[in-house]
């Protein structure tokens, strides 16, 4: 099976985007744009070096601590994973091959005025579960499921959506309010935990499902009611996306989000490429 790799680049201040930013909708456009010719250059740069094409991996992305919680870099990884397809490194970023997204946080301090991405891709084999090789890095891991289903298209939430800030708030907070009883159910998960979050779609479609990964933003107030409840910790330890199982009812999504426990320390990319 092919060999993982990795790429680090960093990323100034001012092209910072994050999962609950208030920018305008062309700002957020030429963010995306100027992001993803630096992440050409890195993918070109990491392809001359031998990084080989992949077809089924995981995505591990560690996250400088210069902007809080890993999960909120999924608004500028977005493009910087473009990039990586436009350089042909794997057939297309949908969820049939980048099977699993992973933010987590990293510990070593971010240059001045910038912060640092390093992007690892950790090849499957073809009928390996991407949730299994997860779950299988911490045995004995205690969850806490918090389930948000049939989410209506008034409430939903993307990365892709043309919103004007004020409706992206609105939205963030009835998604927080429609989790709240879920999160109380469980109790709190304890100050070191990771989330995983199951995304399904309204698509019976076999072969195209949407991109999990663009649910941070639904999935971010989520776990962001789950920290404002004092349930969950406001920096996880990793946060992941899959693609769910089935589909969810017309003109709905729905979000399965498991909390689980991690012991102190814990390192989601060393476990995964041990």
């Amino acid at each position: 099976m092919t060999q993982g790799y990795a790429v680090t680049l960093t990323v100034p201040d001012h092209l910072w985007a994050t999962t609950v930013g208030q920018e305008s909708i062309t700002g957020r456009a030429d963010t995306r744009r100027s992001l993803r010719r630096r992440g050409r250059a890195a993918w070109r740069t990491a392809a001359s070096l031998g990084a080989c094409r992949v077809d089924r991996f995981i995505m591990v992305v560690a996250v400088g601590g210069s902007h809080g919680s890993p999960m909120l870099a999924a608004e500028t990884l977005k493009p910087l994973v473009d990039a990586g397809t436009d350089q042909g490194l794997w057939p297309d970023d949908d969820p049939w091959h980048r099977t699993c997204t992973l933010y987590m946080p990293d510990p070593r301090p971010d240059p001045v005025g910038e912060t640092r991405v390093s992007i690892a891709v950790i090849p499957l084999s073809p009928r390996e579960d991407p949730a299994a090789r997860l779950l299988g890095c911490v045995p004995g891991a205690k969850g806490r499921p918090v389930r948000l289903d049939g989410i209506g298209d008034h409430t939903w939430l993307t990365s892709n959506m043309r919103l004007d800030p004020k409706e992206r708030s609105a939205r963030q907070g009835r998604l927080m309010d429609g989790c709240a009883a879920s999160w109380r159910s469980h109790g709190s998960v304890g100050a070191h935990a990771a989330g995983i979050c199951w995304v399904r779609y309204p698509d019976s479609r076999r072969e195209y499902k949407g991109d999990p990964d663009n649910a941070a933003e639904s999935a971010t107030a989520m776990w962001g009611e789950g920290v404002a409840l004092g349930l969950a910790p406001a920096v996880p330890t990793g946060f992941a996306f899959l693609l769910a199982d089935g589909e969810s009812a017309p003109g709905t999504h729905d979000l399965d989000l498991l909390a689980l426990t991690t012991p102190p320390g814990f390192n989601w990319l060393k476990a995964l490429a041990g």
